[in-house]
């Protein structure tokens, strides 16, 4: 299948916006028809509403893509003791997804994080969602085991304790990654680079 899809000439990615919160529930509505198209095991996620979206911002830092000044995609993360970025969300609206806007999201989310001293990530995500699967473990995610790192165990045993009822539902499974280091020729935050191709 071949997909026309056009590259933005430009991505820039701000915190989130109150001009930006009906473009983001337009998203989240295009995303859940997206999983509802999916069949079981994705087709219960539920849109975030306008109140959903702006409650995020209370634990969460919540980044927006626009996409030649178009709402694109969006993340919401938050940082969890004993050292450990969570993403919560990562979502791109289905118009824009294979252009660069989840890679962009996520180098984001990474160079936040490293500038707290965070050096791995972790995120929830449906084992039958097969491109937010695909997308992450081009990004260097794993599924979540002894191999993780010990702050990755270390947090997941605290979240296990904490809340005494199980973290995923049915069909999750929560990836892991290192924030990788800075690289000294980070892309300008205009250019697209040769982000085409991924979520």
């Amino acid at each position: 299948m071949h997909d026309e899809r056009t590259a933005p000439k430009r991505i820039r990615v701000t915190g989130l916006q109150e001009a930006q919160l009906p473009a983001l529930v337009a998203l989240e509505q295009a995303c859940a028809a997206m999983h509802r198209e999916a069949g079981p095991g994705v087709a219960e996620v539920e849109a975030r509403t306008l109140a959903d979206l702006a409650a995020l911002t209370r634990r969460h830092d919540v980044r927006v893509a626009e996409a030649d000044d178009e709402v694109a995609g969006y993340l919401a993360w938050r940082d969890e003791a004993p050292g450990v970025a969570v993403l919560e969300e990562l979502s791109v609206h289905p118009d824009h997804q294979r252009c660069g806007i989840g890679t962009r999201l996520l180098a984001e989310l990474q160079g936040r994080a490293r500038e707290l001293g965070l050096e791995q990530v972790v995120v929830r995500s449906r084992e039958k969602a097969s491109w937010a699967r695909a997308f992450y473990e081009k990004k260097g995610f794993e599924p979540l085991g002894d191999e993780a790192p010990a702050e990755v165990r270390a947090w997941w045993s605290e979240q296990q304790e904490a809340s005494g009822s199980p973290l995923t539902r049915a069909g999750e499974v929560v990836l892991w990654a290192a924030i990788p280091p800075q690289r000294p020729e980070a892309l300008d935050e205009g250019d697209v680079g040769d982000e085409r191709g991924e979520s």
